[in-house]
């Protein structure tokens, strides 16, 4: 068995601010330091190490990681994972809702209805990340097979690798929370054989709160 952590990023500026990210990139905000901190604090205090730690290669995720590792001291063994990055979401980046809305009426609707289909001029689809997701964690639980590994990474990475664990189809409306920096733990057994551990936990954060402004 491999026990996978998967983990999203701190809190950022743009996720503050409604902002669409995917590819490009804000810093974290000083309560999205704050959270990484303490969740490396709680890996800590709970004994944690990982015999591998992977991280996207975006700033907010690979600044989370350090924050992180920085608690446990094992920051020597990070190594960046490209295929961890966020959906690319092409025209959309740096963009709100309403600005969506107001420049493309018929992406805007299509963007918010959870469309798996809908690829964004530039970007990628829900049904890419689904399949990105499930090959990249599937990867390193084989290469880290019987380990504790730790992947920080993105929302929607994140909610693609839970809706395949617990067989919830990719259209189906997610119901479930993936907040900043926000504990979730996997077990691999086998080949597309996960079970799911934790969801959601942010008992390590203050008042427990944290964002999920995601779609």
């Amino acid at each position: 068995m491999t026990t996978l952590y998967i983990i999203r990023h701190g809190e950022t500026d743009w996720n503050l601010k409604g902002i669409h990210q995917g590819h490009m990139d804000s810093p974290l905000t000083k309560e999205g330091e704050h959270q990484t901190q303490l969740l490396g604090t709680r890996f800590a205090g709970q004994g944690i190490h990982f015999d591998a730690i992977y991280t996207s290669d975006l700033g907010r995720a690979m600044q989370s990681t350090s924050n992180i590792c920085r608690e446990i001291g094992q920051e020597p063994i990070v190594q960046k994972e490209p295929r961890l990055r966020e959906r690319a979401l092409g025209w959309l980046e740096g963009l709100t809702y309403g600005q969506i809305a107001e420049q493309s009426p018929e992406d805007h609707q299509r963007h918010t209805s959870g469309d798996p289909d809908y690829r964004p001029d530039g970007g990628e689809s829900w049904r890419d990340i689904h399949g990105r997701a499930g090959a990249i964690l599937n990867e390193l639980a084989r290469h880290n097979d019987g380990g504790s590994i730790l992947c920080v990474t993105h929302g929607g990475i994140i909610s693609m690798a839970m809706k395949s664990c617990m067989g919830i189809d990719i259209c189906a409306k997610r119901r479930f929370h993936v907040q900043n920096a926000a504990l979730n733990v996997l077990e691999w057994h086998a080949e597309n054989d996960w079970q799911l551990r934790t969801l959601g936990d942010t008992s390590h954060l203050q008042n427990g709160l944290a964002l999920d402004e995601m779609l």
